[in-house]
């Protein structure tokens, strides 16, 4: 090899090394870690768990995944002119209580008026301490170094996923999450043979297939490993009640046993409401556990909504008039609602194709034993609060399943448990709503309500009813409002009843307790 003349000392040269790497003792076990406070996030559905302990990990700058990241301290943006002057840089960060102790004052309250103002407001007019509780939190939170956002985030409060956690498990893309489900059930059940025909005919088989159901996986490994996607995209179609609209992982069980404010864990929420359900879920059953029905959910990526409304006027000539006359005939009204459905992971992507196959259901007809004739399907709407389960006819489904971004799940591996399914889906919607109040000048055309009657589902007036003061379809007759008064009485006996109940199992299991202790 010729020696390097411009270089004299290239023959000598050796790589620098470094005398720190990604790979420490101290980074291993930090990353182990963090996916284990990110697994009891994911595993108990209760997101905040995760959010909490990953910023706790984090704070640790020695040997965080984070701290290549890290910027300087406002106190360091500073710089001398010619003079020798000191001059402080604007910066656009928060300023931080260390740094300067009169930035308290600078501090944003967000939330604090609401809180204020719900709390002092009768909780039947869009208040009470209940109403409160969010906003408040929201305001401590901002007032903290942290910002609102340490617990106010995508993450905790919309179910986004984590797919950029640094503590995540990458090593294997067809792992399966704990939020995986199977078949239990189905088996084949023939009920008899019709035999072939004097004539020749073959033969058949009448046979059912038995009720089975998709439940929960039994896979150790499966559960055993957390899920990081998105937790509005991985909740599957199902009947269930209309407060469970948003929940992604089943209610959390002790021995068989309910658990004690189990209900708010195991869901999520989206930016804005966005699902379909069927026609028995109004508005009123939102506390109702009892009535059940389809719920379709998709996270709402909504690309364009339209409501178009349209008076039908028919014109006509009067003798002695050259212009038209008209005569009004009517209205109509039509909405337009156009959304894509992506699937982040693995586990998204059989919950997003059976709600779009159920979707797709619904322009079809519905077949009975008594009856002959097509019964006709209908559902509701949710967005946001402009329509607060709006009865609507779908008049059309278009799903646009390929195009120049979608990606295509090709199941290399040949997973039993997966499909050849696109992963990215355009949906167009056409639909026709059927309203709730009568269609009419100085009327009610869309909900923006959030308390109704629980029985009819007709909106509440009040301070969270924007179009209390609109006309509405008249008083109801003494007979309706007996019978609505009626329902409402059973369903209090039904609380109390189960109330009692609860305080009875209670006693019970304290007595036990307490024999036990005796022995």
């Amino acid at each position: 090899m010729p020696i390097n003349t411009t270089y004299p000392n290239a023959s000598n040269w050796s790589p620098l090394q470094a005398k720190t790497t990604n790979i420490t003792a101290g980074g291993i076990k930090q990353k182990l870690t963090g996916f284990g406070v990110g697994a009891i996030g994911s595993l108990s559905g209760i997101p905040l768990v995760g959010q909490i302990g990953q910023s706790l990990i984090d704070a640790n700058g020695t040997y965080s995944v984070k701290s290549a990241y890290a910027v300087a301290s406002l106190s360091a943006t500073k710089a001398t002119n010619n003079i020798g002057t000191a001059i402080k840089f604007p910066d656009f960060r928060a300023r931080k209580f260390g740094d300067n102790p009169a930035a308290l004052f600078t501090k944003r309250l967000d939330g604090a008026a609401a809180a204020a103002r719900t709390v002092f407001t009768k909780k039947t007019n869009g208040g009470g301490f209940q109403n409160s509780i969010r906003s408040a939190a929201y305001s401590a939170a901002s007032i903290t170094p942290f910002g609102p956002y340490a617990l106010f985030n995508v993450g905790t409060t919309y179910g986004m996923g984590d797919h950029d956690n640094p503590y995540a498990l990458r090593s294997d893309f067809t792992a399966q999450s704990h939020v995986a489900t199977q078949w239990r059930g189905g088996a084949v059940d023939i009920k008899a043979i019709i035999p072939s025909t004097p004539l020749g005919t073959p033969g058949f088989e009448i046979f059912n297939q038995n009720p089975g159901s998709w439940a929960p996986t039994r896979n150790l490994v499966s559960k055993a490993t957390p899920f990081r996607g998105d937790k509005v995209s991985v909740i599957d179609f199902s009947q269930r009640s209309l407060k469970d609209a948003y929940r992604w992982l089943p209610k959390p069980k002790i021995f068989g046993l309910d658990v004690p404010f189990g209900d708010a864990v195991g869901k999520t929420a989206d930016f804005i409401k966005f699902f379909f359900t069927g026609p028995k879920l109004h508005a009123g059953t939102q506390e109702d556990d009892s009535v059940k029905d389809d719920i379709i959910v998709f996270r709402a990526i909504i690309t364009s909504l339209g409501d178009s409304f349209s008076a039908n006027w028919s014109s006509f000539k009067l003798i002695g008039r050259g212009d038209d006359n008209y005569q009004y005939g009517g209205y109509n009204r039509d909405l337009n609602v156009d959304f894509i459905v992506y699937a982040t992971d693995r586990d998204e992507v059989k919950p997003i194709w059976r709600k779009l196959n159920a979707l797709a259901g619904y322009t079809a007809p519905e077949y009975t034993n008594d009856n002959i004739a097509l019964v006709a399907p209908w559902m509701r709407i949710t967005i946001g609060d402009l329509f607060n389960q709006q009865p609507v006819i779908l008049k059309s489904v278009s799903y646009t399943l390929m195009d120049g971004d979608t990606t295509y799940e090709t199941n290399i591996e040949k997973d039993p448990q997966m499909m050849q399914v696109p992963h990215k889906i355009q949906v167009n919607l056409s639909l026709t709503p059927i309203t709730d109040w009568l269609p009419q000048k100085g009327g009610k055309f869309y909900s923006l309500a959030k308390r109704h009657d629980g029985e009819s589902g007709l909106p509440l007036p009040g301070n969270d009813n924007w179009l209390s003061d609109t006309r509405n379809n008249g008083q109801l007759s003494n007979e309706d409002l007996a019978k609505i008064h009626a329902k409402q009485e059973k369903k209090k006996a039904r609380q109390t009843e189960k109330t009692n109940r609860q305080e009875s199992n209670k006693t019970d299991r304290a007595a036990r307790k307490a024999r036990r202790n005796q022995e």
